[in-house]
């Protein structure tokens, strides 16, 4: 059976697994020029990949993923340092067009894009050794029976990624069936999960340096495609060691995870 997850969204069950790869992009919202990344995928993100994992259609899993019906966690498992990669593209021409011709005998004649034009340079910023613990819950039983299937199996329909689709991922440390449990303390609590939260609710700590970010959690099917329906801002640190402080009045709900404490959004 899938996990069932309550009205504070924390389910009584979970998949858990650690993802990474050599290289990580995760394009911002509504930056053009510089191609910068968010440092933690978004929960989007996160649900398109387990989607990939599972074969699922295009548009057809927003809903699975949806603010009641799903839980994630993000942990992330190593330093978040990033790069700047400089690459060289072709633009694309509006007056051109890719053209498919058949023939007999299903022999094809394609007509591509003039590529002698000069190229533009652009600089990618990519998170270099990215890891991330992911904490995942479902109660769409069928999507979460696959993707446990997979996940113990090792195996996908389409290879995840970590953004971009040539920074293909590796997943490890698969555990089925962990039983998130309330954190033991009143509070404060120390999150090792990314925390959404405002940057003004976390804890100052010595040594330890928040982030914060804005990035997509939830989209739905919109006039044949796709939209966001729902922006969540979080607090993390850069380094692996390093977790939120948060007071418990906050909104947050804590719940141990192993021997983690993380947040479910």
């Amino acid at each position: 059976m899938s996990p069932q997850i309550d009205a504070d969204g924390i389910p009584d069950r979970c998949l858990s697994f650690t993802v990474s790869s050599t290289w990580g992009h995760f394009k911002r919202v509504g930056r053009t020029v510089t191609k910068q990344t968010y440092r933690i995928p978004p929960r989007t993100t996160v649900a398109g990949m387990l989607a990939a994992i599972v074969g699922a259609e295009r548009n057809s899993y927003y809903e699975t993923f949806g603010e009641d019906n799903a839980a994630i966690a993000i942990t992330p498992e190593s330093d978040l340092r990033t790069i700047n990669i400089p690459t060289t593209g072709l633009g694309t021409d509006p007056d051109q067009d890719v053209t498919t011709t058949a023939k007999k005998r299903r022999n094809y004649s394609l007509t591509y894009q003039e590529t002698t034009g000069d190229r533009q340079l652009h600089a990618y910023e990519v998170l270099a050794d990215p890891s991330y613990r992911i904490d995942v819950a479902l109660e769409d039983e069928e999507f979460y029976q696959k993707l446990h299937d997979h996940l113990e199996a090792g195996t996908s329909v389409y290879p995840p990624s970590l953004g971009k689709s040539e920074y293909l991922a590796t997943i490890e440390n698969v555990q089925a069936g962990q039983e998130p449990e309330p954190a033991s303390s009143s509070g404060p609590y120390d999150i090792d999960s990314i925390v959404p939260i405002e940057l003004a609710d976390a804890i100052p700590q010595g040594g330890v340096a928040y982030e914060s970010e804005r990035s997509p959690a939830v989209m739905e099917r919109h006039q044949g495609g796709r939209r966001t329906t729902r922006f969540d801002d979080y607090v993390f640190t850069r380094r692996s060691d390093g977790t939120v402080k948060t007071d418990a009045g906050t909104d947050v709900k804590p719940v141990s995870v192993g021997n983690r404490i993380v947040v479910f959004r």
